[in-house]
């Protein structure tokens, strides 16, 4: 057919195409970005944007007799607006031996507790509970979340604002590390300033609520250092290094890096974790699929030239290329912060290959079906 290109250039498009995937699918190619974690000028804290994270190299000490489901941690803070189509980590305690971290995240203005809990909650439930609106843009607040082994409390400024009967979180929940500002995987920034977080193994009692967030409000949380249970208490108080000290009996420590790192770096996430708060990104979805037709078009008109008789062969191994480009991807894509290593993506671009290869077919169809039809006069 005149002004048709011959099928065999199709493989170096396929290349070309294939080269254009790497660059969108890892750019700014930025493998350690610096940790954006800055302390406070003006006063006690630390200043947390995207791509920044502190975290204790040890785990957490034991809570009590490692079986008391009692905690209380207590948050002063200043969030920032964030998107709505995510999840941002302020305190996480990272235990990979459980479905779920113990962490406290926004969402919107939402402030919200996820844990692994005991029992666990009844299948297609959220293993969480939160309060609506709770969190002020750009405004101080002390937050105080206890569990007493019947439920989970949330308190404002010293006064309980929301209940949440037997949610109650796993002890072992806390038997990890303690990481502030983002997720275990570093792909949940939080924006915003942390002055101060105590954790303890014991649940406080309403009292003791609201005269720790009279001492914190007031500069005076160095007085909580010998208080009972107390497991961490950070103060942000250094003004600058590259670690924040605890000030509890325990005498941990967390590392503010140099460059950004993740605790844990998560491959090919579940299609069940790569979903908005919310709902599945579909807009993401549908760029993953159609993105790969171009290749599957390609490549298979490029293979139809060099085995035109094996169209089925053919097609496993343009689908099994569409893949495997997918899966190197995704795989590199681990190390960036600003991706996600997703297994919804393999099998979306997997599935843009082969709708790729349906309609090479099919164009191949109609053009032999013209070329073969009898001549009109």
């Amino acid at each position: 057919m005149k002004g048709i290109p011959h099928d065999r250039w199709f493989g170096w498009l396929s290349l070309v195409i294939v080269l254009g995937y790497f660059v969108v699918g890892l750019w700014p190619f930025d493998f350690q970005p610096s940790n954006r974690v800055t302390w406070l000028s003006d006063r006690s804290g630390l200043h947390f944007e995207p791509y920044g994270i502190a975290y204790d190299p040890a785990p957490l000490p034991t809570a009590g007799d490692g079986r008391s489901p009692n905690f209380t941690v207590e948050l002063w803070l200043e969030a920032q607006h964030e998107p709505v189509n995510d999840v941002f980590d302020m305190v996480t305690i990272h235990n990979r031996r459980l479905p779920l971290d113990f962490s406290l995240y926004q969402w919107r203005r939402d402030f919200i507790l996820r844990a692994t809990t005991q029992p666990p909650q009844p299948a297609g439930s959220r293993s969480e509970a939160g309060v609506d609106d709770l969190l002020s843009e750009r405004t101080v607040q002390f937050i105080t979340l206890r569990g007493d082994g019947s439920g989970t409390d949330f308190y404002l400024d010293g006064s309980a604002v929301e209940h949440f009967p037997r949610f109650v979180p796993s002890p072992e929940a806390w038997d990890g590390q303690l990481i502030l500002g983002n997720s275990a995987s570093g792909k949940h920034s939080w924006t915003g300033q942390l002055f101060g977080l105590a954790l303890y193994n014991r649940a406080l009692d309403p009292a003791e609520i609201a005269r720790h967030a009279t001492l914190w409000t007031q500069g005076r949380a160095g007085q909580l250092t010998n208080a009972p249970g107390l497991m961490a208490l950070y103060l942000f108080d250094e003004g600058r290094g590259r670690a924040a000290a605890d000030s509890s009996a325990n005498r941990h420590h967390l590392i503010l890096p140099v460059r950004f790192q993740p605790v844990h770096r998560e491959f090919l996430i579940s299609p069940s974790k790569d979903i908005a708060y919310n709902r599945p990104d579909y807009s993401d979805i549908a760029v993953n699929i159609f993105g790969f037709v171009p290749f599957g078009l390609c490549f298979f008109l490029h293979r139809r030239s060099l085995k035109p008789k094996r169209w089925a062969v053919n097609a496993l191994l343009v689908v099994l290329a569409g893949a495997a480009v997918s899966l190197a991807i995704e795989i590199i894509q681990a190390w960036l912060p600003n991706r996600v290593s997703s297994t919804t993506d393999l099998l979306t671009n997997t599935t843009g290959t082969l709708l790729g290869v349906v309609l090479a077919l099919a164009i191949r169809s109609k053009v032999t079906n013209t070329e073969s039809a009898p001549e009109t006069r």
